[in-house]
């Protein structure tokens, strides 16, 4: 008897111990800055024409975090397509719940550790992935990695509150592309200019 009170106290601590340390809760629904600059407090913006508003449709999203900014690891990935996506966007304008709920431990954080690193892609249609979106013209976006508190003493793990603004808007070409295209265009030109040359 005595064995099976060991074991359900220390079951216990071991559970009060993951809810309350190395843990995070993927959701801002609780950060206010309106603005699509912001450093931290951030939303969700969408920005399909040059001028961003606050994204008012459920996104994909895809959560990284570790105790070092340099290895991160994948939290958890949420699609449209398999509808594990479903709702997010529940609660308001600009906004992301989770919607199970899960807190989510981060890989290398320990009971003792108070903060760790983030970041956080986001995307629209049907992509199983954020790059894929990039390639396929959709609005995305990519946060920098932030810092984030990982438990709220006095209550549940913390929200994202330490994420910056995300502005989802649609990818532009690459340096690359644009100067390849220029040197098309400077191609035609020469071309043109030498088929129009009037014999001497």
């Amino acid at each position: 008897m005595k064995k099976l009170y060991l074991t359900i106290a220390a079951t216990g601590v071991a559970v009060m111990a993951f809810c309350q340390g190395a843990v995070v809760a993927l959701d801002n629904f609780g950060n206010s800055s309106t603005s699509p600059t912001a450093s931290s407090d951030g939303l969700f913006w969408l920005s399909t024409d040059g001028i961003p508003s606050l994204i008012n449709q459920d996104f994909n999203a895809a959560f990284y975090g570790g105790a070092d900014s340099g290895s991160l690891s994948l939290l958890a990935t949420f699609l449209l397509s398999d509808g594990t996506a479903t709702g997010v966007n529940g609660v308001r304008p600009g906004t992301f719940v989770d919607p199970k709920g899960t807190p989510y431990h981060v890989p290398g954080a320990t009971i003792a550790s108070t903060e760790a690193f983030f970041q956080i892609q986001a995307w629209t249609g049907n992509y199983p992935s954020y790059a894929e979106a990039v390639m396929g013209g959709s609005p995305a976006a990519q946060s920098p990695i932030f810092l984030n508190p990982l438990y709220n003493p006095t209550g549940p793990p913390a929200d994202m509150v330490g994420m910056p603004a995300i502005v989802l808007g649609v990818p532009e070409p690459s340096t690359l592309a644009l100067v390849g295209l220029g040197g098309l265009c400077a191609l035609v030109f020469l071309r043109r200019n030498k088929n129009n040359r009037l014999p001497c």
